[in-house]
């Protein structure tokens, strides 16, 4: 393998190797706007540009691959002065409207400015004018003089997506990113583009002008829209969560995430099941444990176990649905009727998306030994048609198809318990006992995808209002029941769990930065 030497230091590398990477390797960070680490790399903005002894010019890092005893400078003064020309002339028509860019504080170009520029323009001469605010898609904006024409959208369409859709037009300081005529910015995938853009030229529609991105708080978590699991950066501001962004993963999203996952985020703020309910009425948590308790032993008493019907949910976390098993074996009891709901499926691509919209199906057939056995919302509405069912104890609110029949069937119950962090219209209405549980941003957990690679959650922010984790309020109904479940941390629950399933412990690559020629 090649060895050289970097501002000093010896560094060993792969042949092959991209001086920036090499850099990288070294622990130093070459500056660059075209380059990305999952693109192609054009070297066009020449913002990368660093020092080969013994070469007539500066090389782009992107670019040139490394050679055995070549010794590199990416600080030198001759280097800097570069980097400074590059960066006026990049800023000579741009606007320079940091104060109102939604891009401020995540801007690269903002950061090399104060870097390696830090000067007042020269330029006297009115600045080239383009187009403004023009909805290049229908969740993404352009600005055209903010754009420095790196192409990491279009390579992103080109590369990744494999649509196409954007291209340069004119020449020149004219030059902009447009679609091709007919077309829009419209791919399952497109904010992206917004993520690679390492300037303001793309803003998202959603985000924009919403909050100032340092206001943020960041936390690492996974995307629940389907069982891919897509690693993300759960952005929130006073435990309201205000958007998502992927997070760097090889092992299951690499860098990206799709649109409909990313802006799934919205479902965690609206309708709320925020108090302990009882026949409608607000009550406290000691008073509903007893209530729930006092009901459901009620009816085991007097039809038994299988009359019974305890519905688990594949947008829990591991955790949460052990607890639902051990609440289910030892609270309710032997004979005990399963369900399962969940979201619909839904479409599906060969990159990330997947049919299956519930993030932890895969969990729940590790937590209970597969899912035979176990009846879809169709069979529980067919159940309760049926007259088989005198309770029904229900995680979440996702009912799929099968909803308008369920919600029919639980008038003729004489127990509804809802446990769920939303409220879900006609469910809430019909539940006798309702217990608010927090959603993945609130709580600590694992999940497992499609690919049976366990992922860990962080708490983002307290649960709302009187909201609990699922696996918490199950200790509580079964302590009022006579039952105590032996767990006071979720880490006595997982030790507990990841023996009793077999499955791994979740992987380091779930919680793996990039490298640092990200951006």
């Amino acid at each position: 393998m090649p060895v050289l030497t970097i501002n000093g230091t010896e560094v060993e590398v792969d042949r092959g190797t991209t001086l920036l990477k090499a850099a990288a390797v070294a622990g130093y960070e070459v500056p660059h706007f075209c380059y990305h680490p999952a693109l192609s790399s054009p070297a066009n903005c020449r913002m990368c540009l660093v020092e080969v002894e013994g070469a007539p010019k500066l090389m782009p890092g992107c670019y040139n691959q490394v050679n055995d005893g070549m010794i590199v400078h990416t600080e030198s003064d001759r280097v800097k002065r570069a980097r400074k020309a590059v960066l006026e002339f990049i800023l000579v028509n741009h606007p320079v409207d940091c104060p109102i860019c939604d891009k401020a504080g995540e801007c690269k170009l903002q950061d090399y400015y104060f870097a390696y520029d830090a000067q007042e323009s020269r330029m006297r001469a009115e600045k080239q004018h383009k187009v403004k605010v023009y909805p290049i898609g229908p969740r993404v904006v352009y600005d055209g003089e903010r754009c420095i024409l790196c192409t990491r959208c279009i390579r992103f369409c080109e590369e990744i997506t494999g649509t196409g859709e954007l291209t340069l037009a004119d020449r020149g300081d004219k030059a902009e990113v447009r679609t091709f005529p007919g077309q829009d910015l419209d791919n399952d995938y497109s904010l992206c583009t917004v993520d690679v853009c390492p300037v303001g030229a793309l803003t998202s529609r959603d985000f924009r002008f919403k909050r100032r991105v340092w206001l943020l708080t960041s936390t690492d978590s996974v995307c629940t829209g389907c069982e891919m699991g897509c690693n993300i950066h759960l952005d929130h501001f006073r435990n309201t969560t205000e958007r998502y962004r992927p997070r760097y993963n090889p092992a299951v999203n690499d860098y990206w995430m799709c649109d409909d996952g990313r802006l799934s985020y919205k479902a965690l703020n609206e309708g709320r099941l925020e108090h302990p309910m009882l026949n409608g009425a607000q009550a406290t948590w000691h008073t509903i444990a007893g209530a729930a308790a006092s009901k459901l032993a009620a009816v085991i008493e007097k039809n038994g176990a299988s009359s019974v019907g305890f519905v688990i949910s594949p947008q829990a976390t591991s955790e949460d649905l052990f607890l639902a098993k051990m609440f289910a074996e030892t609270a309710i009891g032997e004979g005990v009727r399963l369900f399962i709901n969940g979201n619909d499926p839904g479409s599906s691509d060969e990159l990330l998306i997947r049919a299956d919209k519930n993030p932890n199906r895969a969990g729940a057939r590790l937590v209970f030994g597969g899912l035979d056995g176990v009846g879809d919302a169709s069979a529980l509405a067919d159940a309760l048609e049926a007259g088989e069912l005198e309770a029904v104890y229900m995680m979440g609110t996702e009912l799929g198809a099968a909803r308008g029949r369920v919600e029919a069937g639980l008038d003729d119950v004489g127990l509804f318990v809802l446990q769920a962090a939303h409220q879900g219209g006609v469910l809430l209405d019909a539940a006798h006992v309702a217990l608010p549980a927090a959603t993945h941003a609130e709580k600590r957990g694992t999940f497992v995808n499609c690919d049976a690679v366990v992922q860990t959650v962080d708490q983002a922010y307290p649960p709302n209002a009187d909201a609990l984790p699922d696996w918490q309020i199950f200790m509580k109904v079964a302590g009022a029941m006579g039952h105590k479940l032996p767990f006071t941390f979720l880490r006595q629950i997982q030790d507990r769990m990841f023996e009793a399933s077999e499955a791994p412990e979740p992987e380091e690559t779930a919680t793996e930065e990039a490298p640092a020629p990200a951006e």
